[in-house]
């Protein structure tokens, strides 16, 4: 077994970090050095450590001249300590990445090896190696330069394969990133300036829709290139040229990943409508912001979520973030009590709340999934009219479309709540997140199509699309 492989054995821990000392700091332009630290584990030398993990072993010396160590004999044993030894001059498949955070589940895949592993926080990820989101997961990578990539559920990723001259391998789902070089089946995207944000996304037929955020990207495929913008998208059909650059359909969200990429409070803060100097929350969409509901209207979410299960009380809690680290209202009131948050002593703002029934017996049950609302701000949002137009977004038919089958899915999102949709008169299902969906029969030839979305007051908003049906006199 050769020597590398009997030091990575004895449990040789890597820890990156990134560090600016160096012999000219302060004057004279020294370039920055960049360290990665290796942990010494009991029997480590000096000599096995630079088999290991230098390009050149003989440049064991250069450890020398960045650590204290007790002798200059690379044959004596170490004691247990951290060396830092200059990125590089480390093997590139040994540089690390950091997995500094994930949601749920998240997997992890060395290098050239079949099996996947749970991942951990502060993990490391050597190139070639792979990480794996599943449902309702997500993760966020750090990488040597200290670019990061966001992973969105569903999503594999393999982190700087070997011997490319790009950063990440997209294979399935989405994620966003910053200067990092991306590749998928059907694309190759390129930041053109050192601010460049950009999401991609692999869909389920191989194509790929990028969609920059801030700065310039060049998007690739079958050898042609365009230059995506910030605010606009390009899509890469598999053996396809990239489309000219759109506006991006969904902004809203695409500002709520872009704000959650960048640690941001609130996505798309140029359009909040909320008084000056009032408390907003974090993790959350400037629209979702301002269509919060009154913090008074929480007895009706108490009623709502308690039909069926007789309660004595209930416990209300706030915070401002959705992950309720940090608990600024916790009470418990009486079943027929009256909510009035006004003599509690919260700021004016907004807030995530989340409640929890008990029932006769006095058991708590579990916290109801966090919602905005509003405290101390009276009717203000409830009297902003939504504007209807831009929270009406059609996925499908995107434009005028001909079709071979009679049956007809329209497919779309309302980015805001108290919102109902129909289709041709037809009422369309909405989740909790907006998106609906209607299906339709269609006649042969020319079929109009109209899809409404109405708001709490009866102001409408009507988008039309012409889908003809070439079924009864043949193909297209």
């Amino acid at each position: 077994m050769p020597k590398m492989y009997t030091v990575g054995m004895r449990g040789l821990i890597l820890s990156l970090f990134l560090a600016c000392p160096s012999a000219g700091a302060g004057g004279g332009g020294a370039a920055e050095v960049v360290f990665q630290n290796v942990v010494v584990r009991q029997g480590d030398t000096l000599w096995g450590i630079a088999n290991t993990y230098l390009k050149d072993p003989s440049k064991w010396d250069q450890i020398l001249r960045y650590n204290r160590l007790p002798s200059s004999d690379p044959t004596v044993a170490l004691p247990g300590m951290v060396l830092r030894v200059p990125i590089q001059l480390i093997k590139e498949n040994l540089r690390a990445a950091h997995l500094i955070y994930m949601v749920n589940r998240v997997l992890f895949r060395r290098k050239e090896t079949a099996d996947w592993k749970g991942a951990k926080e502060e993990m490391e990820l050597f190139r070639g190696d792979s990480v794996r989101t599943l449902d309702a997961s997500k993760a966020k990578v750090k990488f040597l330069n200290a670019d990061l990539l966001s992973l969105d559920p569903n999503s594999l990723a393999i982190i700087k394969p070997m011997h490319e001259d790009y950063d990440v391998e997209l294979k399935t789902g989405g994620l966003f990133v910053g200067r990092s070089k991306v590749v998928t089946v059907s694309a190759r995207i390129t930041p053109k300036t050192q601010d460049t944000q950009y999401s991609a996304r692999v869909r389920q037929d191989l194509s790929t829709l990028v969609e920059v955020y801030t700065g310039l990207a060049a998007v690739e495929g079958q050898g042609k290139s365009v230059d995506v913008k910030a605010g606009m998208a390009s899509e890469v059909k598999l053996g396809l040229a990239p489309t000219a650059p759109t506006k991006i359909a969904d902004l809203p969200e695409f500002e709520a990943r872009a704000a959650d990429f960048n640690g941001e409070t609130v996505a798309g803060q140029s359009r909040l409508k909320v008084a000056s100097g009032a408390e907003l929350p974090t993790g959350a969409a400037a629209d979702d912001v301002n269509n919060a509901a009154d913090a008074n209207n929480l007895k009706a979410e108490v009623s709502g979520l308690s039909i069926g299960l007789p309660i004595s009380g209930y416990r209300l809690q706030a915070s401002r973030a959705r992950q309720f680290d940090k608990v600024i209202f916790d009470k418990v009131f009486e079943a027929d009590s009256r909510i009035d948050l006004a003599y509690e002593n919260i700021p004016s703002g907004i807030y995530w709340f989340r409640i929890a029934l008990i029932d006769l017996l006095g058991t708590e049950q579990a916290f109801s999934s966090p919602r905005l609302y509003s405290v101390g701000l009276g009717r203000q949002l409830k009297a902003l009219k939504t504007d209807l137009k831009s929270s009406l977004l059609v996925s499908k038919p995107s434009g005028d479309e001909d079709v071979v089958n009679d049956m007809y899915r329209i497919v779309g999102r309302v980015t805001s709540d108290n919102l109902s949709v129909s289709v041709n008169g037809k009422p369309g299902r909405q989740d909790e997140n907006g998106n609906f969906s209607v299906e339709i029969k269609l006649n042969d030839g020319p079929n109009i199509i109209s899809i409404s979305v109405r708001d709490s007051s009866g102001n409408t908003e009507t988008i039309t699309r012409k889908v003809t049906f070439h079924g009864r006199y043949g193909g297209l």
